[in-house]
């Protein structure tokens, strides 16, 4: 059944319609498939980013709820993404700030962070390394 909607929200990833519904409503397949998300990484986390950025508030609320929902449920095991992840997660929480008066964004990605940093550790700090300095970035330490 995943399979089937990734593959749908694949082929029309600009969908607004679409996007926010699978959004809005993913998350209890997402929760009764637990840990085989993993096998899905690789389709998942193209969309994430792409929807990450997207045109609408509606949208960018809800990714990083989706990502927390992801995290929680598979710490994120062996996945080359977390680098790529924070980078984009430390966009979004710039534009979050400068574009778009979305606080609540960039406490969803403030919490993504702090669970990025429990769950992976050194390959988090390698990642955060590169933003760390920013005085514009989230910084997970003061949560």
């Amino acid at each position: 059944m995943l399979n089937e909607m990734l593959s749908h929200s694949e082929g029309r990833p600009r969908d607004k319609e679409h996007r926010v519904a699978w959004l809005k409503y993913i998350e209890p397949l997402l929760s009764a498939v637990g840990l085989v998300l993993l096998a899905h990484f690789r389709r998942m986390f193209p969309l994430i980013l792409k929807w990450m950025h997207a045109d609408d508030d509606e949208t960018v609320l809800l990714v990083p709820e989706w990502i927390r929902t992801i995290l929680k449920l598979t710490w994120i095991r062996n996945t080359p993404y977390v680098g790529r992840l924070v980078g984009e997660l430390m966009i979004l929480y710039k534009e979050a700030a400068m574009e778009r008066p979305l606080e609540e964004v960039r406490t969803h990605i403030l919490q993504i962070l702090v669970l990025l940093q429990q769950c992976k550790g050194l390959q988090f700090e390698a990642a955060w390394g590169k933003h760390k300095d920013d005085s514009n970035s989230a910084n997970p330490s003061h949560l």
